[in-house]
């Protein structure tokens, strides 16, 4: 069987094209007869081929043309067939650890280092060494000359660029490379490096890193050195060393289960695996207390035992067998915010990209102990930013585990350290009086009708609007004329923004899909605070969910509506969240502001509850169509008069003539952002649980509220928070 020479033309298909020409350039045979052929074809393209033993003609030479359709496929094709099969990456074929004496090794060290050297510095080189045997072999073949006129070097570039490295890792420790007897005071750099060349030349051959045979010739480059027979044993074993139970004495704690019963597991300790750990478990003889390594089992009040979950676990119990350390789960959890994935989707993706085979069997993990890792960071990472330690009865599932969770760290749905975020997105001087007043018609909108006419009100009130816009124009004419130099009172509190931002997720036969109705906008005058609202549409067995959250995207509340969303809904959510006068915001905006204030004075509410202390409005896409029909949505529920009436909804700018303008003090497109970004969770909100999404909900706010701790904190800080969070409900159980 010959093969393809030079110059040979030949044929084959492709889906995409006809019957295709190509000019072979170079042919190689496999063991197996198959044939690789390095094309360029009549499009330019340089094509590799592969045939699956053709006989050729014994009149085969240059520009012979060749039919091998049905013999011949492009690799690319197969390349992207196996590219579709989950696999696991393949590692370098590796050499092993260099199996020394240690008597050799430690002679070596005392023979050409200091006495001073210590044990880091001493691993450090090793390590040095056993992981850049690419370098060591580019710097051993550069040593020789195999050919006339290549020039050998002793010292080469390649060494003094790994002792650069070394030295500057080193720092002051470097000085310990060298004898007392060595006079390094008096060496120049050139003869530092030829000297460290020298050593680690004697390191490398001690090491069996030098592929040059007694004979001076080159046998190849090195493989890579394999290190896991250096990876050390791990113990998971109980972070306390003496009971801490509150009614025992702090007594030692036993280890008593006998040598061969302790239980093998494998550890996924950050991307590597070790697949023999060992779990190690302490109980107290007195009280009978266990101590895991992430939790403790304690007798409870009723005589049954209760789970007492750590918070500063370092390892993880997510399966039977299975351990993971806190790196780990932590990586699920940002994982799943870039990706908008789900565990199913993280669990393949880590498998493909970090399981290994052993003995021929896969070590990977299951997409169950993925959600056991959500899970358990989760509680834990709540649990600490709320200054709690969550203890729940012992033997519960992990949707039992969820939904306990959820009912004692969930405070519903109430994010208690939102109240106290301050940030630069959200906070500005209060002002108690416009800079000036331009005389527009109230109803007039910043952003929309500085240069056009505002339209009249039609039907019921127009009377009353055009007395208004009277009224307004002649406040203006004199008001400025017993104004103060300074309208910024600076003794008074800083005003803090927070928008109500509206989304809506509609739930149908289980689908759910994203659709931004509107946003809103709220401000706060005395306790200088506005808010958010978000709504979204939960699972079918919920109507909605509705969120309240700062314009820079912290969480303040959010609550369920199972039926509807009717103003009185509204309007007693928003009480159960600023129940008494100092909390409540001076602005509460939401693109149905009209009909809630219509709501409230009609059953009292607004007597009641908010006539002293808050204003609705909406948000100015329902302002531009409604004002010109609803004299109670243009008269009070403006969210940035043009006018100048509201200082704290507008900041005054100058244009580029010096000449003041009002523009909008917040930015609200950071609602739309968020809404849309929401929308990359579409698929896995619809197959959403009621238990996970209630979790969801809890860990996305109670994360934002992590950041709310900081004094100034930016919108991109914050966002990513409620990113995060998001990501966190896109685990299924």
């Amino acid at each position: 069987m010959n093969t393809f020479p030079k110059g040979t033309r030949v044929f084959y298909w492709l889906c995409t094209r006809p019957i295709v020409y190509a000019t072979i350039q170079s042919s190689s045979r496999m063991p197996d007869g198959t044939q690789i052929l390095v094309s360029k074809d009549d499009y330019g393209e340089t094509v590799t081929l592969l045939t699956a033993g053709v006989t050729l003609p014994t009149n085969f030479g240059q520009g012979t043309t060749c039919g091998v359709l049905g013999y011949i496929a492009p690799i690319f094709g197969i390349l992207a067939m196996f590219s579709m099969l989950p696999t696991v990456n393949a590692q370098q074929t590796q050499s092993p650890f260099p199996d020394i004496p240690f008597s050799v090794f430690s002679e070596f060290i005392a023979s050409n280092f200091s006495s001073k050297i210590s044990l880091s510095t001493v691993l450090l080189v090793l390590f040095t060494m056993t992981n850049n045997t690419t370098l060591l072999s580019l710097h051993a073949r550069q040593q020789i000359s195999k050919y006339p006129g290549e020039r050998k070097t002793h010292t080469t570039g390649w060494i003094t660029g790994l002792i650069r490295a070394l030295t500057d890792q080193l720092g002051n420790k470097k000085d310990r490379l060298f004898k007392k007897s060595e006079n390094k005071g008096g060496m120049n750099e050139d003869q530092v490096f030829v000297a460290l060349g020298n050593k680690l030349d004697l390191f490398a051959k001690m090491l069996q890193l030098h592929p040059i045979d007694k004979d001076g010739k080159f046998k190849g480059k090195m493989k890579p050195i394999s290190h896991d027979e250096l990876k050390p044993v791990i113990m998971i074993c109980p972070d306390a060393v003496e009971c801490e139970t509150m009614t025992c004495n702090p007594r030692s704690l036993l280890q008593n289960v006998r040598p061969r019963d302790i239980p093998e597991v494998t550890l996924i300790k950050g991307t590597d695996i070790y697949k023999k750990s060992y779990v190690l478990t302490g109980l107290c003889p007195k009280c009978q207390t266990q101590y895991s390594a992430d939790r403790e089992r304690v007798v409870g009040q009723t005589g049954s035992f209760d789970q007492v979950y750590l918070n500063s676990a370092v390892y993880l119990k997510v399966g039977q067998n299975v351990w993971v350390d806190c790196i780990f789960s932590s990586a699920v959890l940002n994982a799943m915010y870039n990706f908008h994935a789900s565990a199913n989707a993280y669990t393949d993706f880590w498998n493909n990209t970090f399981g290994e085979l052993c003995k021929g069997k896969l070590i990977k993990i299951s997409r169950r102990q993925v959600w056991q890792a959500f899970v358990q960071e989760s509680i834990r990472t709540i649990a600490d930013v709320s200054d709690q330690t969550l203890i729940l009865k012992d033997g519960l599932s992990i949707d039992e585990v969820t939904s306990e969770a959820f009912s004692k760290l969930g405070a519903n749905g109430i994010i208690l350290p939102a109240g106290q975020h301050s940030c630069s997105e959200c906070t500005q001087k209060y002002k108690k009086k416009a800079d000036f007043l331009t005389g527009d018609d109230p109803a007039a909108l910043v952003g929309r009708d500085e240069n056009r006419v505002v339209p009249s009100l039609t039907g019921e009130g127009a009377a009353d609007a055009a007395q208004d816009a009277a009224r307004a124009r002649e406040l203006a004419s004199r008001v400025q004329e017993d104004s103060d130099d300074e309208p910024m009172d600076v003794d008074h509190a800083p005003v803090k923004m927070d928008q109500l931002i509206v989304h809506m997720v509609i739930a149908h036969q289980h689908l759910a899909m994203l659709e931004e109705v509107s946003f809103v906008l709220c401000m706060k005058l005395n306790m200088e605070q506005s808010v958010i609202v978000q709504i979204q549409r939960s699972p079918s067995r919920f109507y909605c969910v509705e969120t309240i959250t700062a314009p820079c995207g912290v969480v303040i509340a959010w609550a369920k509506f199972p039926k509807s969303e009717s103003p009185t809904n509204i309007l007693n959510f928003l009480e159960s969240v600023y129940p008494t006068a100092e909390s409540r915001p001076d602005y509460i905006c939401i693109d149905k502001a009209c009909l809630l204030l219509r709501t409230a004075i009609s059953n009292g509410s607004w007597d009641r509850i908010w006539k002293h202390t808050t204003q609705f409005i909406v948000d100015s896409y329902h302002y531009i169509n409604h004002r010109v029909g609803d004299y109670i949505c243009r008269k009070w529920c403006n969210p940035a008069p043009l006018n100048g009436s509201a200082p704290n909804l507008v900041v005054v700018e100058k244009d580029k003539h010096g000449r003041p303008y009002y523009k909008r003090a917040f930015n609200t497109q950071a609602c739309e952002q968020l809404n849309a970004w929401l929308g990359g969770f579409e698929s896995i909100l619809k197959r959403m649980t009621q238990g996970n999404f209630d979790w969801f909900l809890s860990i996305a706010s109670k994360t934002i509220s992590v950041a709310s701790k900081w004094a100034t904190i930016s919108l991109s800080h914050t966002v990513y928070a409620f990113r995060k969070l998001v990501q966190l409900a896109a685990f299924q159980s």
